[in-house]
């Protein structure tokens, strides 16, 4: 199975690539954001250049507009201003020339609705940019079961035309829940994300992407908690909660009272990432890309191995 896991710099993460960089075909570190002239900063590890290359693991350099805090406001400036566009378009070439990297990958987040037109002619000239230099072009896209263009986070990604321009689109299906508590990703929802996918983007230029965390939610608060798959076990085990194993969101649940507050988690593990597994050939799908590398149930790799 085609599985590409997305990287970065967190406790673990570096353990987590030398045990299994022969198990991953793709790479994708967060490395490269975006600055406001154009410019690209570079946040890539030479010891994970150096891990890649001992285990012939090839590289999609992610870049980004997580560099800075008004992430909305610089890639606005930066996508509708066509000579920042072409002269962010050169660096990104630039860039994955001089470090030979096979691919690039976009991780746009956070685009203005009101950019749509804008994101459509930045792709279009990257992928004729990366063509020319004979790198293979993958964005990854926010989860949508409708083309909408008024949507708040998802609006400015025209599936069908971003499909067009792109060798490889990572359709993000997870984050279901965000604001308020459920599951990450149930069954249920990446079908309907890939009901409408599969419609605007040719089903084999698409990879699921499959998240392997978990949040926790504290009643009264409008943003949760990320943890990793071993955080959500050990606060369940430190708090004497009951793991619930949801049949109908395929996804795993439980909730805790610390201090007088409710809380409630739903994470991802090894069956909750099996029961996916079957709509990659259902839908007809490239492979999977997963959301993050160090944060999974140790026994995903058995079933990645396995597959």
């Amino acid at each position: 199975m085609d599985n590409k896991w997305y990287f970065d710099i967190a406790p673990g993460a570096i353990d987590d690539l030398n045990e299994h960089a022969h198990d991953i075909t793709t790479l994708i570190p967060f490395w490269y954001g975006v600055k406001s002239d154009g410019t690209l900063a570079d946040m890539s590890s030479q010891e994970v250049k150096n891990i890649a290359s001992q285990n012939n693991l090839p590289i999609f350099a992610i870049v980004h507009n997580y560099s800075d805090p008004k992430k909305s406001q610089l890639i606005h400036d930066l996508l509708s201003n066509a000579s920042l566009r072409n002269t962010l378009i050169m660096n990104i070439t630039t860039m994955a020339v001089y470090n030979n990297y096979p691919g690039i990958n976009i991780d746009f987040e956070f685009v203005p609705p009101e950019d749509r037109n804008n994101l459509n002619a930045f792709m279009e000239n990257l992928y004729s940019s990366l063509k020319n230099v004979r790198k293979i072009v993958t964005i990854s896209l926010p989860a949508e079961i409708e083309d909408n263009p008024r949507h708040p986070f998802s609006g400015a990604f025209q599936y069908s035309i971003l499909g067009q321009f792109t060798d490889q689109a990572y359709i993000l299906a997870y984050d279901e829940h965000f604001s308020n508590p459920g599951p990450i990703a149930s069954i249920g929802f990446v079908r309907s994300v890939l009901n409408y996918a599969v419609t605007a983007i040719p089903s084999r230029k698409i990879w699921l992407g499959m998240a392997v965390y978990g949040y926790d939610w504290a009643e009264g608060s409008n943003y949760p908690r990320t943890l990793s798959y071993s955080q959500a076990i050990e606060t369940a085990k430190n708090l004497g909660a009951t793991i619930i194993y949801d049949e109908t969101a395929q996804e795993s649940t439980y909730t805790y009272t610390i201090d007088s507050t409710k809380h409630t988690v739903w994470f991802e593990d090894a069956r909750s990432f099996q029961a996916k597994l079957p709509l990659l050939v259902q839908y007809n799908l490239s492979g999977i890309a997963v959301w993050r590398l160090g944060q999974e149930d140790p026994n995903i790799w058995n079933i990645i191995r396995g597959s």
